[in-house]
């Protein structure tokens, strides 16, 4: 066997001096994602917006999921305050200032009025998301309408020529595709509801958790001891069921009796005042929640009907696609069938020719 030790170490200085000509990066980074705002399209650079919005919405609820669900009445609130109806009615404000990631990450603690204005502000986002999405449709029914229009100028062979006209499967494509934008708005706007309504349907379990253990709490200081009336009731066990509801509702009544004798005037008060103010918390959380639950409606609704609206227009897409296909398909054969004219045309005025010129010269 031959010695190839020369020629591979030739090979491998040549591989060594083709890897070492190569420029180097001197950015190790990735590139940069291309800004929304750099966008030219005003249908992408509002759905960017609008999908932006909705992410920093869904990460701050995230984000303060702990401190929401933790309902103890020490809390002092360290959520940024707002000026009132003012900070609702500016749409970037609320996110900026309220339901911002980084503000989400600095809260610690939130009192309830806090909880509240949390569901007001992230109500207020939904609703006005979902505006901007119905108008972004809206838009793109009217460019329908005009692609209509413009299909039938289009169908006039003397104005294909013009520059800056779509052709009819161009047109079907772009609205498949924005059709698949808004659907996809409406899919992650449910899923930010979603998870506000989590939130309240939480908040609300633990405040009547909360308002049980409070309502138990007195029993414990009572004697240990069971009444003479329970004691009797547990040794008669062949009594009438009659006899039974009238026992257990004389210890029931002497259980209450004993605990508001351990009860102060000033107690009852207190326990009463939580109540009215718990029972208040609950109708506004419940309120809070109904209205999402609402909104949560409308929009799996509209999205239900969006997906059934962009699988149309998906299949009418393809359906585009595939005749344009058959189109080129059809223009190729016929071209090929032209081409095979003209070779027999042409093959057949040379015969002729050289008939002719036989025949010419045989005469």
């Amino acid at each position: 066997m031959a010695d190839l030790t020369v020629e591979f170490r030739r090979i491998v200085t040549k591989l060594d001096v083709s890897t070492t000509e190569k420029p180097k990066r001197a950015d190790i980074l990735p590139p940069t994602k291309k800004s929304f705002r750099n966008i030219n399209d005003p249908f992408l650079k509002e759905a960017y917006e609008i999908a932006s919005h909705i992410n920093n919405l869904k990460a701050f609820l995230l984000s303060i999921r702990k401190v929401y669900l933790n309902l103890s009445r020490n809390s002092v609130g360290s959520l940024r305050k707002t000026t009132g109806n003012n900070a609702i009615s500016s749409f970037s404000d609320i996110e900026k200032n309220v339901l911002s990631p980084n503000v989400g990450a600095s809260i610690q603690t939130l009192t309830d009025k806090e909880r509240d204005d949390i569901d007001l502000h992230a109500k207020v986002i939904m609703q006005k998301c979902m505006d901007r999405i119905k108008k972004l449709e809206e838009a793109e029914e009217g460019v329908g309408v005009n692609t209509a229009r413009q299909n039938s100028i289009m169908s006039n062979p003397l104005l294909k020529i013009l520059p800056n006209l779509r052709t009819p499967e161009e047109h079907d494509i772009i609205a498949a595709h924005r059709s698949s934008v808004t659907w996809f708005l409406n899919m992650q706007l449910m899923q930010a509801s979603k998870i506000q309504k989590d939130l309240q349907e939480s908040r609300i379990r633990k405040e009547i958790e909360k308002r049980e253990r409070s309502l138990l709490k007195p029993t414990t200081n009572k004697p240990t001891t069971p009444p003479l009336v329970l004691r009797e009731f547990s040794d008669e066990k062949d009594s009438s069921k009659n006899k039974e509801n009238n026992v257990d509702t004389n210890v029931i009544t002497s259980e209450d009796d004993d605990i508001e004798q351990h009860l102060s005037a000033e107690q009852k008060m207190m326990l009463e005042l939580e109540n009215e103010t718990m029972m208040k918390e609950l109708d506004q959380a419940e309120k809070a929640l109904l209205e999402i639950s609402n909104l949560q409606s409308v929009l799996s609704s509209h999205l239900a009907v969006q997906t059934q609206q962009t699988d149309r227009l998906y299949a009418e897409a393809i359906a585009t696609t595939d005749r344009v296909q058959e189109g080129n398909l059809m223009l190729i054969k016929a071209r090929q069938r032209a081409q095979d004219a003209r070779k027999g045309i042409l093959i057949f005025l040379i015969l002729a020719s050289f008939i002719l010129l036989f025949l010419d010269w045989y005469d």
